[in-house]
């Protein structure tokens, strides 16, 4: 069993029940658990290391947790630029889903999860894809941490247009089926670190009868349940005018509201929903690049801030390639802090210890694994990123967490995961990342070919 000890942290965040930080910090590591953290002098003194990692010059936390993750998307970056929310989800992003094959979705999946460990993130919650097989089988190679689920819909003709034909046309018993299957077969894969749950991806796309089915399941099987709820105005206007209420209060009034699900978005929520995500114990994933790259409105409307003080886990998610366009909670940490001050015209909100809370004892709150990950602490899982401070954005470094949050430009220098070493000083390796992304380009183009969005998302300037 490897014993790893990483030391002499210039920083070491705890995240801990005391929020400790430690100077000339270290963290030591026995198999896949933290066995101790603190001051160097005091870890190192009764700990024999098989193996040691110097982190002079560098800040040591818990790794990221990153609540909104579309794995299968990496390959569509750029075939969604600048369009509305109909053109956005119906020929965009479920046109090039449709056109994925299996070894193109696991290809996917490999990229998505190599730009996560470059951002310092450990553990994902996927929103659910028809791929959730090929998603895991990634994990179980790049050695990250994560949340799949396989999409279930039973509507096709949505309020704002009809599904594409193909993977997006089962039969409610179909997806109903498949969706217990991807939790028997993959819930608690490879040493524990994937887990899997069920998903309402397109609420939209789910009848009464499908939303209760799904909701029972997951408290029948004990895992959770990921959803994309009050994400734009366009969509809360059309389940007010289908359903007679937005999407939580739909939910509520089905009976299908419980402490194991996570909401995403949630940038329109009602005064209503406040309420009910507080009486409930929901988890709200919130992704702020998303709502400025697509025009929704989710961070100049949402109502973050009231969410927090009100008690309900907020965490922080990226989403995908094709609507994000980039996977980085540290980017989004500085988003998120940003918007609600511009938002509020109140510098005091979401300070540098709030967000990073978010994205890492929230997140674990949100992914129902607070137990094990979110904190560096002994007898947690050694899920840990390393950031490199000697570099200009960084420098003078008076105040970790501000410099962090505010300065920082992310990217990780050293991650563990589960006591593995995925990266270290730069270096990826547990992927082979020249492979994966020379086959992440080749297939991109031969996704959006067949999908048939080449033509649709070229440069508006002469290419010659």
């Amino acid at each position: 069993m490897e014993r790893i000890l990483v030391k002499h942290a210039d920083w070491l965040i705890s995240m801990d029940a005391e929020r400790r930080i430690f100077t000339d910090g270290a963290v030591a590591i026995e198999g896949d658990r933290i066995v101790a953290a603190g001051k160097t002098r005091d870890v190192a003194r009764n700990f024999t290391a098989t193996k040691e990692i110097d982190a002079a010059g560098k800040l040591v936390m818990p790794g990221l947790i990153d609540t909104h993750v579309h794995n299968v998307q990496q390959l569509g970056r750029g075939v969604a630029e600048g369009c509305e929310m109909k053109v956005h989800l119906l020929e965009r992003l479920y046109g090039y889903e449709s056109a994925l094959m299996a070894e193109d979705a696991y290809c996917a999946a490999l990229c998505c999860q190599l730009e996560l460990i470059r951002a310092g993130t450990t553990c994902f919650i996927d929103p659910g894809s028809f791929f959730p097989r090929e998603t895991a089988q990634a994990v179980g190679e790049s050695g990250i941490r994560g949340i799949v689920a396989r999409t279930a819909i039973d509507v096709h003709n949505t309020p704002i247009g009809e599904l594409p034909a193909g993977m997006f046309r089962e039969s409610g018993e179909e997806a109903l089926r498949r969706a217990q299957e991807t939790v028997t077969q993959l819930n608690g894969a490879h040493d524990g670190r994937v887990r899997a749950w069920f998903s309402l991806r397109v609420l939209s796309a789910c009848s009464d009868t499908m939303i209760q089915a799904i909701k029972k399941k997951a408290d029948e099987n004990g895992v959770g349940l990921v959803m994309h709820a009050s994400e734009s105005f366009h969509e809360i206007s059309a389940s007010r005018a289908l359903h007679g209420a937005s999407d939580i209060e739909r939910m509520a009034r089905l009976g299908a509201l419980g402490s194991n699900m996570v909401l995403i978005h949630m940038g329109w929520a009602s005064p209503k929903e406040l309420v009910l995500s507080m009486r409930h114990d929901l988890k709200i994933s919130c992704t702020p690049s998303t709502g400025f790259r697509l025009g929704m409105g989710s961070m100049q409307f949402g109502r973050f801030p009231e969410m927090m003080e009100l008690g309900i886990t907020v965490a922080l998610g990226s989403d995908a390639a094709t609507s994000s366009n980039f996977l980085d909670i540290v980017r989004q940490m500085w988003l998120v802090s940003g918007a609600c001050k511009a938002q509020r015209l109140d510098p005091t909100l979401m300070p540098p210890e709030t967000v990073l809370e978010m994205a890492t004892l929230n997140g674990a709150k949100a992914a129902l694994w607070a137990d094990e990950i979110g904190s560096l602490e002994p007898g947690k899982k050694a899920d840990i990123a390393i950031f490199e401070t000697r570099s200009p954005e960084w420098r003078p470094l008076l105040n970790p967490l501000t410099n962090l949050v505010h300065s920082a430009r992310g990217g990780a220098d050293t991650v563990l995961c589960n006591g593995r070493i995925l990266m270290e000083n730069g270096v990826v390796r547990s992927i082979d990342e020249r492979e994966v992304l020379k086959q992440a380009q080749e297939r991109g183009e031969r996704i959006a070919g067949r999908a048939g969005l080449l033509d649709r998302i070229r440069p508006k300037w002469p290419i010659h």
